[in-house]
């Protein structure tokens, strides 16, 4: 790789605190980067905006979404940033150029009612873990932390009352998160089995949430839970881990809390992401107003 971008990477990972993953997706942005300087035969520190529209443009060519494009084009211009700040060229070429827009898709999710039914549809006939997935679903729900964050928690990491726990988010930012009434009676539940199969296995795992060998759970596996009782149920929209996380976002607001504490409540860095959530609570108020009202039905 170019040296100058191994230097970036190396900036970015001691000053920002990147996960792995983070890290990754960043390299291998900077890898699409440099084999279209190389086709082209560019100088990285030559390039002008009507360069990086070209790139690009060869990017949606090849099938890039719209959104993948973004996250490239943004590492590119952090990238230039770098470099005019250590003195590597005198312009960020990316300064000009602009994100591509995106449709605003409105986020997967269920509404109070359905998604209290889905916390509570593990049963001993489904033969997975019904205390385990029960304390699993309405800790996502009731909390609004990303999958990777509840996989991530460790039963120390929770309030002596289990009503609140600290989470690491992204950028290694630490935030408090709390568990509704139902899911502390859950996760009170599962932990004495979970006493069990750790004691039968003989293990010491420190994770919260773990599989029926005592090892932590993945988010793999808590996709897997999740799709074994959709299938089971049949009546439930496509449903993820991140569903629960946008069903707690519009719940919330839809109750009338302010986005701010929302925001905070999802570790979101910017409010323009969490603002998407209320483009939801419009939607549910638009089909609530349909079906409640005698004129409200279009024909």
């Amino acid at each position: 790789m170019n040296k100058n971008f191994e230097e970036y990477l190396v900036y970015i990972s001691g000053l920002k605190n990147y996960s792995e993953n983070t890290l990754l997706a960043y390299k291998n942005n900077l890898c699409l980067f440099e084999k279209w300087l190389e086709e082209n035969e560019e100088n990285v520190f030559l390039l002008t905006g009507q360069d990086i529209l070209s790139f690009i443009a060869s990017l949606s060519y090849k099938n890039f979404s719209p959104a993948t494009v973004n996250q490239i084009l943004s590492t590119i211009r952090g990238f230039y940033d770098f470099a005019v700040r250590f003195k590597m060229c005198d312009l960020n070429p990316t300064d000009t150029v602009k994100n591509i827009k995106l449709n605003q898709n409105i986020p997967d999710f269920l509404f109070t009612d359905e998604m209290i039914a889905f916390c509570n549809s593990p049963n001993e006939n489904q033969k997975l873990w019904e205390k385990r997935d029960k304390a699993l679903f309405a800790s996502l729900y009731s909390t609004g932390c990303r999958v990777s964050e509840l996989i991530s928690l460790n039963v120390k990491d929770l309030a002596n009352d289990f009503t609140s726990a600290i989470v690491w988010g992204k950028g290694n930012k630490e935030r408090k998160v709390f568990f509704a009434q139902f899911s502390v009676r859950f996760l009170k539940d599962y932990l004495i089995e979970r006493e069990q199969i750790l004691k039968t296995f003989q293990k010491k795992e420190n994770a919260l949430f773990i599989n029926r060998r005592g090892n932590r759970l993945t988010v793999r596996g808590v996709q897997y839970i999740i799709n074994r009782y959709a299938e089971f149920t049949g009546t439930y929209k496509r449903i993820s881990p991140h569903t629960f996380r946008h069903s707690f976002a519009s719940t919330l607001l839809a109750k009338g809390m302010d986005i701010r504490i929302v925001q905070e409540l999802l570790g979101h860095a910017s409010i323009s992401t969490t603002q998407k959530y209320t483009h939801v609570t419009s939607e549910q108020l638009r089909n609530l107003y349909r079906d409640a009202h005698p004129h409200g039905k279009t024909k």
